[in-house]
C-alpha cells in the first residue's frame, strides 16, 4: 500500500521531470509531434509541454505571397489528434538555445518527412520556441515556425540533413 501511495505521489513529478531543461523540452516537442503511418502523435506529451496560454504562429508562402496563421495551443494540438494514415517525422538538425533564469528561447531547424528513411525531406522549417520554467517543468509559451521558401534554403550551420539531434 505504501509503495502504491508513493508511486501516486511521484507520478506527476516524474512526468514533469521529463523536460527538466529547455533542450529536453524542444526534443520532446519534435519527438512527440512525430508518428509512424497508422500511428498517432504523443498528444499526452504535447499537452504537458504546451503552457495553457501558449500560442503558435505558422508562416509559409502560398502562391508566392507570405501567409502567417495564429492558433491557441489547444487549437494547434487538435492537428495531432487521432490516428494518421501517413507517417509524419520531425528531424531536428540544428538548434541554438539561450537561457536566462526561467526563460529560454530555442532556434531550431527541422526537416519533415512522411517516410523517415527518405533521403530528402518533404519540407524544412525554421522555428523559434519560447519556453518558461513552471516549477521544474519547461513549457512552451510560444512557437513560431516558418516553412522554407523555395530558392532560399535555411542554413543549418553544423547540422546535417537526416541526422537528428534530439
Amino acid at each position: 500500500m505504501r509503495s502504491l501511495l508513493l508511486t501516486a505521489l511521484l507520478l506527476p513529478w516524474c512526468a514533469c521531470a521529463a523536460e527538466a531543461t529547455p533542450e529536453q523540452a524542444v526534443s520532446t516537442l519534435w519527438r512527440a509531434s512525430s508518428n509512424e503511418a497508422g500511428g498517432s502523435a504523443d498528444l499526452t506529451a504535447l499537452e504537458r509541454l504546451f503552457h495553457a496560454d501558449a500560442v503558435v504562429f505558422g508562416g509559409r508562402y502560398k502562391d508566392g505571397a507570405p501567409v502567417v496563421r495564429r492558433w491557441s495551443a489547444a487549437d494547434f494540438l487538435k492537428n495531432f489528434q487521432g490516428v494518421r494514415k501517413q507517417g509524419f517525422h520531425e528531424c531536428e538538425v540544428a538548434r541554438v538555445v539561450h537561457t536566462y533564469d526561467r526563460f529560454a528561447v530555442a532556434y531550431s531547424v527541422v526537416e519533415s518527412r512522411a517516410d523517415k528513411r527518405a533521403a530528402r525531406p518533404d519540407f524544412v522549417g525554421v522555428n523559434s520556441v519560447q519556453l518558461y520554467k513552471v516549477g521544474t517543468q519547461w513549457q512552451v509559451l510560444s512557437l513560431y515556425y516558418h516553412v522554407e521558401k523555395q530558392g532560399l534554403p535555411i542554413p543549418t550551420d553544423a547540422g546535417r540533413s537526416g541526422q537528428c539531434i534530439g
